[in-house]
């Protein structure tokens, strides 16, 4: 598929939840066919701005007269790049997820440290800031930070428009990691007695428990819930179920998750959510799985749960997250460098279910920063 038909494919399929006018996508492309000469970078800039006004978000413009009386707020789809940049400078996004922060690593395993980076959402930039540990609420409107160095019993809400904490909340137990509910009303803390990213001797984890805090009130419950012995990993951060009824804890195999509900009682895991590996897991409507692809690779592969069988490859890294129901945000290298040490040149790319297009997100670095992606 080239660009510009998928480019008419996206607009098509975008457009149709936002009740804009039909043709939509001959509007975005008639230039070229009028014969002038585009280059990707342009076609992708005029589709870009095609789906921010699809999105609704287009800011200074009021197409027709304004509403009389309140409507939800459109959720923005559009795709948003920074091709050239790594780790990105201007906001990356994709479909319904964007992303909201970046950490860069410094040292080894055992003084390793994390210097976070955070969106602001008035400045459409990222930007450093002090903080020991980042997480985003849905809809980038508020963040969660953990006062370093790690662990910590300071916990702070903090405005994604000012970056400005506005709310410290002092916790009962220390934690090293911390995850907002699916909903953006709970924030799920990981409880660790010594720093979780300071490597310790096999099967002497470090951690604690978790705390479940109302974002709103600031009530909070601590329940103690020991690290896995199995698990070498001293970082075991708990995670949300995709319902945000239950909390999982990391495992290195298939089954990948051990389910809990939020009293620290073990419960069976919800269908699939514990079968595989890959970060992105089950696609928004629940219907594909992101798995490992066959070596050698760079692979990736997606099944179809309702059948078990895989339905396409891509020809990446590594599966982030979705954007929608078939398209993803994964981590990409470079082909042609891509064996051996080739592996860590690599960067973040929009790719579809059946791998055949591939859209640069950022550019290409050599490892040591990490994205947080989130709903937007």
């Amino acid at each position: 598929m080239n660009t510009e038909t998928y480019v008419r494919k996206v607009l098509d399929e975008w457009s149709a939840e936002a009740r804009v006018p039909p043709g939509l996508a001959d509007r975005a492309l008639g230039r070229r066919r009028a014969g002038r000469r585009m280059t990707k970078a342009v076609l992708v800039a005029a589709a870009v701005m095609a789906l921010i006004v699809v999105a609704g978000v287009t800011v200074g413009v009021q197409i027709g007269p304004r509403p009389t009386t309140a409507r939800p707020r459109p959720t923005d789809t559009s795709l948003r790049t920074d091709p050239n940049d790594a780790p990105p400078q201007r906001l990356v996004a994709a479909g319904q997820v964007a992303v909201s922060a970046y950490y860069v690593g410094h040292g080894d395993p055992r003084k390793f440290t994390r210097t976070w980076y955070l969106y602001n959402t008035s400045t459409g930039t990222y930007q450093k800031v002090p903080w020991g540990w980042v997480d985003v609420a849905p809809g980038l409107r508020q963040a969660a930070v953990l006062d370093g160095p790690l662990p910590t019993t300071r916990l702070g809400l903090v405005n994604m428009k000012t970056h400005r904490v506005t709310r410290w909340i002092t916790l009962r137990a220390a934690a090293g990691g911390l995850a907002w509910s699916p909903d953006g009303r709970r924030l799920l803390v990981t409880t660790y007695a010594r720093n979780p990213d300071a490597m310790g001797a096999p099967g002497t984890g470090a951690r604690t428990g978790f705390i479940v805090v109302d974002a709103k009130t600031g009530e909070a419950h601590f329940h103690s819930l020991l690290y896995d012995p199995e698990n070498p990993n001293t970082r075991q951060d708990f995670g949300w179920s995709r319902d945000g009824k239950l909390i999982w804890a990391p495992r290195l195999q298939v089954p990948s998750k051990f389910f809990y509900d939020l009293n620290g009682a073990q419960r069976p895991a919800p269908p699939h959510e514990d079968q595989t590996l890959q970060q992105a897991g089950l696609s928004p409507n629940g219907r594909y799985l992101a798995t490992d692809g066959t070596p050698p690779g760079p692979q990736t592969a997606v099944t179809d749960v309702t059948t078990g069988r895989k339905v396409a490859t891509q020809p990446v890294e590594q599966l982030l997250a979705w954007a929608d129901d078939t398209h993803l945000i994964a981590k990409g290298c470079d082909l042609k460098k891509c064996r051996g040490k080739g592996e860590f040149h690599n960067r973040l790319v929009l790719v579809s279910v059946d791998g055949k297009t591939i859209i640069p997100l950022t550019g290409y670095r050599n490892g040591g920063w990490v994205p947080l992606f989130t709903h937007r």
